[in-house]
């Protein structure tokens, strides 16, 4: 033998299994940036269901910290009067007021200069035609949208598990890195520097972008 597995070590995931498993990461977030939480939603984070979620990606040295703040941040949500309507005017002041005071989540304002719909949503735009990918008509937002771009990384993760191939896998670390790493650490510092009543958000867009600078 030459390696050894202990009780509770976990078995290295086949490369489906991998890019399943990113897609499912990346689609959570998106979804967690593209709407406030309703009740249910809020009930069921506070009962601990994303704590497994939050433990395992702990485990990864880049992902500990947010992980482990967007924990605390979650377990402390108790603590708040009205823990639904304090989130959803978090999200509010983050995402949905004017850009020119809010950490905005466009690439655009960050890519081009603060311009709005720019280069960077035409370019995003681009892709999702090339993929075939359309964005829910019920979500009004631009194709430069964190959440957007986070749901079509997932639908690319999705397809590269069905189908591997080099060329795919460089494709979107190549989208990664061009379209979202390098804009991301500004969003974030910005909303820790945003007055909220959680540290919900603030900590999710620290996870977001620590996932997306991993090499």
């Amino acid at each position: 033998m030459t390696h050894n597995t202990a009780a509770g070590d976990s078995l290295p995931l086949s490369a489906t299994e991998y890019w399943q498993q990113q897609a499912l990461l990346c689609q959570w977030f998106a979804t967690l940036l593209s709407k406030e939480l309703n009740e249910a939603e809020l009930q069921a984070y506070q009962a601990g269901d994303a704590n497994p979620l939050l433990d395992e990606l702990a485990l990864q040295p880049a992902l500990s910290e947010p992980a482990k703040r967007l924990r605390q941040a979650i377990n402390t949500l108790a603590l708040l009067e009205h823990p639904r309507l304090e989130l959803a005017a978090d999200f509010a002041g983050l995402f949905l007021s004017d850009a020119r005071h809010s950490p905005a989540p466009y690439a655009s304002l960050y890519q081009d200069k603060g311009t709005f719909n720019g280069p960077a949503a035409q370019r995003m735009q681009q892709r999702l035609a090339a993929a075939g990918y359309a964005v829910d008509g019920d979500f009004k937002e631009p194709p430069d949208h964190l959440a957007v771009m986070l749901d079509y990384l997932a639908e690319g993760y999705r397809r590269l598990a069905l189908a591997p191939s080099p060329e795919a896998e460089a494709d979107l670390k190549l989208f990664v890195h061009q379209e979202l790493a390098g804009w991301l650490p500004e969003l974030s510092r910005r909303a820790n520097h945003t007055g909220t009543a959680s540290d919900v958000y603030p900590a999710l867009l620290a996870l977001v972008t620590a996932f997306c600078q991993q090499p």
